[in-house]
């Protein structure tokens, strides 16, 4: 399904329940659920601590990344990215809304990326450096 057809669906569903119902799931009101992933290390070991990741739908989540490495890395998962909706990504003095792909984080950086899963699956998460994938910069992200 598009993201405009599951929008569409998930307000013509809010629109048929009973206001108290609507109220209680205000994500406006809900505080963000806060997982920390760091890309790489001061070692510069390939890897995402932690490189599984759980999510639940219709939660909100602030993912805090963070690069302590001397290199760049992404975070990236477009199947992942296409089945959460996108409040923000805010970092380094910006703000970025609407759709996110992916993430890139330079070296000694840190982003803020706010969002509610709308999808179930299991995605594969990497870094799409050359040679990163390669060597072991992989993951796995589950939204149930």
């Amino acid at each position: 399904m598009k993201p405009k057809t599951i929008a569409a669906v998930l307000g013509a569903i809010l629109l048929t329940l009973p206001f108290g119902a609507r109220a209680a799931g205000n994500l406006s009101k809900q505080p963000p659920i806060t997982v920390k992933v760091m890309l790489g290390s001061k070692k510069n070991n390939l890897a995402f601590s932690p490189s599984k990741l759980s999510f639940e739908t219709g939660k909100l989540y602030k993912l805090v990344l963070t690069n302590p490495s001397s290199q760049n890395h992404y975070f990236t998962s477009l199947e992942f990215a296409a089945a959460v909706w996108t409040r923000k990504v805010q970092g380094s003095g910006m703000e970025v809304k609407g759709a996110i792909r992916e993430i890139e984080l330079l070296p000694g950086q840190s982003a803020e990326w706010f969002f509610v899963p709308i999808q179930t699956g299991r995605f594969l998460l990497y870094c799409r450096i050359p040679g990163h994938k390669e060597r072991g910069m992989v993951g796995e992200i589950t939204i149930k």
